[in-house]
């Protein structure tokens, strides 16, 4: 267990300044369908920059098929190098070397890809998603992880296995006084969500791919089955549609997080603006 080593590092980054919500990647689940975005926070703190999840990194944009495989073109991403992560960082006056730490949901490839670019960043990610991403057993693994992804940050990742304290009544990694880690699989066996103290707004909680619509957790949710894209891509199907559950109701929870997923637009937007 390295909770209490790694809290102490990004304790040293002092007090959280203000998040930044930034799409790192478009892309059509169909033709004709809405665009996707890969919603990822910019946390920027008193001496240093935190990001939670990273979208694709500058490579995945240059040399798409090499590196995210051939099915990923399925997904029509945008593969626009301005969507990157670092790219929209430099033109805000930060560099790769400003961001010390890079938090994933999970390590499918349009999660993890950006943290390449930011070699001196630690990852931190749940032990289980680490020895998972690593072993790629099975044909979805070899898919979702991909090995250029996973060689980067081989050496500068930090696994979580016991939880440190409750937030939200949920057992999670704290790593700072404003970053939770909140183990929560289905989607992946080491998925978690990431909550963030937001100075301005309070509580939020990045879900990842814990849902893919925002209908999972609101009233639209009623008499709607889980959609086909979940299913299809869940570890764990029934630890998926449970989580999906805590999620709506902490969502309705009056004065609870704020709870949004990595992809919906609309989300992504109400947030961004």
């Amino acid at each position: 267990m390295v909770t209490d080593g790694m809290m102490r590092s990004m304790q040293s980054l002092g007090s959280l300044v203000r998040v930044r919500h930034i799409n790192c990647g478009t892309f059509r689940a169909r033709i004709g369908g809405p665009a996707l975005v890969s919603h990822v926070l910019v946390c920027e703190f008193e001496h240093g920059v935190v990001l939670v999840d990273s979208g694709l990194g500058t490579d995945d944009v240059a040399h798409a098929t090499s590196r995210l495989g051939a099915g990923f073109r399925l997904l029509l991403p945008a593969l626009d190098s301005a969507e990157t992560a670092l790219d929209q960082l430099e033109k805000c006056g930060w560099t790769a070397n400003d961001v010390t730490d890079v938090v994933l949901t999970h390590l499918d490839l349009d999660h993890a890809g950006g943290a390449v670019d930011f070699p001196s960043a630690t990852v931190h990610a749940t032990a289980v998603e680490l020895a998972t991403a690593r072993t790629r057993s099975g044909l979805p693994a070899k898919v979702r992880y991909r090995p250029a992804h996973l060689a980067a940050i081989e050496h500068r990742s930090a696994g979580y296995v016991e939880s440190s304290g409750e937030l939200f009544g949920m057992a999670g990694h704290q790593l700072h006084d404003s970053v939770w880690m909140i183990p929560m699989p289905g989607h992946t066996a080491g998925h978690s969500a990431v909550a963030i103290r937001d100075p301005e707004y309070g509580w939020l909680l990045h879900a990842g791919d814990a849902f893919h619509h925002r209908r999972a957790v609101t009233e639209e949710r009623s008499g709607r089955s889980i959609s086909v894209a979940e299913a299809l891509f869940a570890d764990d199907l029934k630890l998926l549609r449970t989580n999906q559950r805590r999620l709506a109701d902490l969502a309705a929870t009056p004065g609870g997080p704020r709870v949004f997923c990595a992809h919906d637009p609309i989300q992504f937007r109400a947030l961004a603006t």
